[in-house]
């Protein structure tokens, strides 16, 4: 499964990565732009500054940049 690469995303709230097995620092903060990627189903993780790729959910950010069929999946399911 192919990732797509290039995705900037705003985050609208704090998101945390698990206590128990993510990295200290693995959080995207409420306000800030992120590199994101995509896999082929549309699903983002955002880049966490201590390296870590972290999962959102779709009412967590916004888009910055992504590609179009990104962007349809998203639209498709009422997150804009």
């Amino acid at each position: 499964m192919s990732m797509t690469y290039g995705l900037k995303i705003i985050m609208l709230k704090n998101v945390r990565g698990h206590p128990v097995v993510s990295p200290p620092g693995t959080i995207l903060r409420s306000g800030v732009e992120y590199e994101a990627r995509s896999n082929p189903n549309g699903a983002i993780s955002g880049l966490c500054h201590n390296g870590e790729w972290l999962g959102v959910a779709p009412r967590e950010f916004e888009f910055i940049t992504a590609p179009a069929w990104v962007q349809e999946i998203h639209a498709k399911h009422g997150h804009t």
